[in-house]
């Protein structure tokens, strides 16, 4: 068994896959606008009791999006593994995107009055995402739409910016079923870190 968790938006979900079958044989979606500290700890408890003696492998989504609910999927994925002797690994959580087809796009608020895009194309971010300004965001767009791409955003604001954007969300489902065995199987051991779209922002006090 292979537990996803993915928490980098205000959707959050954990799953667990069933790599004989390759079925998902359960699944938690659960939507906070702030603390997904608050309500993960049942889910995964539910999770423990029902699968402790047959979890193989841990896969954290490592975002970009929400700084403290991507930092809340890395703790319960390190603390989990850590306790339970498990190899984790993280994966972009772009990739993971609860989408029709594999090759997509993303766009999402960047903050600062920025847009980010990303270019998914089966199931592999492709490159940095681009950081553009609001009133560029047409112009960006318009050759990947022409490929046939289609757009999914977290972000409210963007689908009112963008008219062929869907609401949307990255899954652990995902997470779980393209990621787990591939990464996990390599044996080499990770440092989950969180994946930023830009260097954190950071303020030092004024000398005297």
């Amino acid at each position: 068994m292979i537990l996803g968790i993915e928490t980098s938006t205000r959707e959050a979900s954990l799953a667990v896959l069933d790599r004989e079958s390759g079925a998902i044989v359960y699944e938690r979606i659960f939507v906070t606008e702030r603390a997904h500290n608050a309500v993960i700890f049942e889910p995964v408890e539910e999770i423990l009791n029902q699968f402790r003696d047959r979890l193989a492998g841990i896969v954290v989504g490592l975002g970009p999006g929400s700084y403290g609910g991507v930092r809340v999927g890395i703790s319960v994925a390190n603390g989990l593994a850590l306790a339970m002797g498990l190899p984790v690994t993280g994966r972009t959580s772009l990739e993971a995107w609860k989408a029709a087809s594999d090759s997509y796009l993303v766009v999402g608020d960047a903050r600062r009055g920025t847009l980010f895009v990303a270019e998914v194309i089966e199931r592999k971010l492709q490159g940095e995402p681009l950081l553009v300004e609001v009133g560029e965001i047409g112009s960006i767009l318009r050759p990947m739409r022409e490929r046939g791409l289609s757009i999914h955003t977290p972000d409210t604001k963007v689908v009112e910016l963008v008219d062929d954007a869907v609401l949307s969300f990255p899954e652990a489902a995902t997470l779980a079923s393209h990621f787990g065995d591939t990464q996990l199987e390599r044996g080499v051991p990770q440092v989950l870190e969180p994946h930023y779209l830009r260097a954190p922002y950071i303020t030092f006090p004024k000398g005297k």
